[in-house]
């Protein structure tokens, strides 16, 4: 029974490292092994041959980097009419990644420019924009390619 508990222990405390081994992953795909190895208390070749295992079970698919490029969003907004477009617009504009507002005719009220690093992100700024007191609806265009 002792030992089974021991074993049973074991194995938490492997899972356990490997989540953080990938949350310093997660966090800079090129951290290197021997920081990794001094953040968890293990050797560097203990990690080393983690990240070999965790890459066979698919647990890590892949290694990503960021780059300088943004996804860009135009975000079309109708209003409530008996609310001034004006404040919609200020609480709008103070929405970090809009980088634009402009209130306008038509059949929208009101146009944003969403820049943001991937599409979910752009999501979660259309998701505070919703949330704005006045907004009734927006309608969403990703930009393909700028000229």
């Amino acid at each position: 029974m002792n030992c089974f508990f021991n074993c049973f222990f074991l194995i938490i405390i492997m899972d356990e490292l490997d989540r953080k081994i990938i949350e310093i992953l997660r966090r800079n795909s090129r951290t290197a092994l021997t920081k990794i190895a001094k953040d968890v208390g293990l050797t560097e070749g203990a990690v080393r041959y983690r990240i070999k295992e965790l890459l066979k079970s698919r647990d890590i698919k892949r290694f990503t980097i960021d780059t300088k490029e943004k996804v860009n969003a135009v975000v079309l907004v109708n209003t409530e009419p008996h609310i001034p477009t004006e404040k919609i617009s200020e609480f709008i504009k103070k929405i970090p990644d809009v980088i634009e507002v402009y209130e306008v005719s038509g059949d929208y009220d009101i146009i944003c420019m969403v820049e943001r690093k991937s599409v979910s992100d752009v999501n979660e700024t259309i998701e505070k924009i919703r949330k704005v007191k006045g907004v009734l609806e927006t309608a969403t265009c990703m930009v393909l390619r700028k000229s």
